[in-house]
């Protein structure tokens, strides 16, 4: 699956989402041996329980079996905004994708940005 596919995929999750407080927001994951999984942010009353895409997509992931993530597209309608991921994110990504990982971001205005673990943690202030 190449970038423009990553995202695009991304783009069909984040119109599943359910958002109460922010925009919508999906993910796909590229796992090691090709497959890809979908993930789309999910708001409840209590905001404690809100779980963001990426979680969702590597969990959907773990579940069938594939370990390691070394791509993922992601998608927010932010109007060109970047997002910045949170601690949490970054924690799992740092449990699950290779040291080669990249996420291919989309805020929305038509074009892509690619990222490291690196690049995002260093905009989170980490």
């Amino acid at each position: 699956m190449d970038d423009r596919n990553l995202v695009a995929v991304a783009e069909q999750a984040a119109a599943t989402s359910l958002v109460k407080r922010s925009l919508l927001a999906g993910c796909t994951v590229l796992a090691e041996d090709g497959r890809h999984f979908r993930g789309c942010r999910l708001e409840f009353d209590d905001p404690a329980a809100d779980l963001c895409p990426i979680a969702n997509a590597v969990a959907a992931a773990r579940v069938d079996g594939a370990r390691v993530i070394k791509r993922a597209g992601f998608y927010t309608p932010s109007g060109g905004e970047q997002p910045v991921f949170s601690l949490g994110t970054l924690q799992l990504l740092d449990e699950v994708a290779t040291d080669d990982f990249i996420i291919i971001v989309s805020a929305g205005s038509g074009a892509f940005v690619e990222k490291t673990l690196s690049d995002l943690r260093q905009e989170a202030g980490l």
